[in-house]
């Protein structure tokens, strides 16, 4: 009697954990494009996940040991999309915009659905569709291009982040529904750790070593500067790591174990709202009207497929139109 009640609030809960990670993410791309003012990608990435990976080791180690191998390659599999998606924003941010960047992130609206389909066969449902084009029209005004603007090759790296990060979200909807959240989630924080440590190590290497650096490509050259260490930078980075990736890729995990990534994905929508709101408040970056409806319709976009109002009124249309062939057939 109280398992769909209990399923209910379960799913109320897994959509709080998903929005309250939108609004987070969201804060991150101002947070992000004002630590590389002063900082390289590569040297940021690798301490953020650093960090966020010895806290996995450090609170996990005892269950890490007694994982499968399964979910050990599923959560390594996590981690090299989400890589993927960390290297491509963090080199196109240098270039462009953060609220341009949070808004072109957008576009795994766009991919996830596609991708879980392609990758996995899960199919949306209807409300999920309706809530997904409706939020793609608010993300198309979100991302329409402001007087003076134009695109850049930092837009173009951000677009890839968008398709890896979109096979992050299909690809963990499918692994947390039958593997544990801590493995997951821990495994691939580490990949992306290691692999960034890599990275930063051998474009270091590679730019301390040339004989003229600036006639390295940008993101290479970058890597071999200096990268001040202050308080600011310190209180930064930890948010970064313990709340933006540590505290995420659990909750992430979890709350997608109970939802689609095409319902998911559309919850995830509203973090470019929250990077243009944030943009605006601190970089004080332009909004304008256009990117005001496009965060309404976003919204709407939410609550149509979380609230499921696409059956609701179908349904409501079939009972009233039954009940007005009924009299008639009881005149035959």
């Amino acid at each position: 009697m109280n398992k769909p009640q209990t399923n209910q609030a379960s799913f109320w809960k897994s959509d709080a954990t998903l929005i309250s990670l939108a609004l987070i993410w969201g804060t991150s791309h101002v947070i992000t494009k004002t630590i590389l003012t002063d900082h390289s990608p590569a040297f940021y990435t690798s301490l953020r996940f650093g960090i966020a990976a010895l806290c996995f080791g450090l609170l996990f180690a005892g269950h890490l040991r007694r994982s499968g191998r399964k979910e050990i390659l599923q959560g390594a599999m996590l981690g090299l999309f989400s890589f993927a998606g960390i290297a491509f924003y963090t080199s196109g941010l240098v270039f462009t915009q953060a609220s341009k960047a949070g808004f072109i992130t957008g576009l795994y609206l766009v991919f996830t659905p596609l991708l879980a389909y392609l990758l996995f066969r899960s199919r949306p449902t209807r409300d999920h569709l309706t809530g997904l084009l409706i939020a793609v029209a608010g993300f198309a005004l979100l991302s329409y291009p402001q007087t003076g603007e134009s695109l850049n090759w930092g837009d173009f790296l951000i677009l890839f982040a968008a398709v890896a990060w979109a096979a992050h979200i299909a690809a963990t909807s499918a692994f947390a529904s039958e593997a544990d959240v801590k493995t997951l989630a821990a495994v691939q924080v580490m990949v992306v750790a290691a692999l960034s440590i890599s990275a930063w190590l051998i474009l270091s290497w590679i730019g301390r070593s040339a004989a003229d650096p600036k006639s390295l490509p940008a993101l290479v050259a970058m890597e071999s500067g200096s990268n001040p260490i202050n308080w600011q930078f310190a209180a930064q980075l930890a948010y970064m790591a313990v709340v933006v990736t540590f505290v995420a890729a659990l909750a992430q995990t979890w709350a997608q174990k109970s939802v689609s990534s095409t319902h998911a994905a559309i919850l995830y929508a509203l973090e470019p709202v929250t990077a243009a709101i944030f943009a605006y408040l601190v970089l004080h970056e332009n909004l304008g009207w256009r990117r005001g409806v496009g965060a309404a319709l976003i919204i709407t976009g939410v609550m149509t497929s979380r609230l499921r109002l696409t059956s609701r009124l179908t349904k409501k249309e079939a009972i009233e139109l039954s009940s007005e062939v009924r009299p008639a057939e009881a005149d035959l």
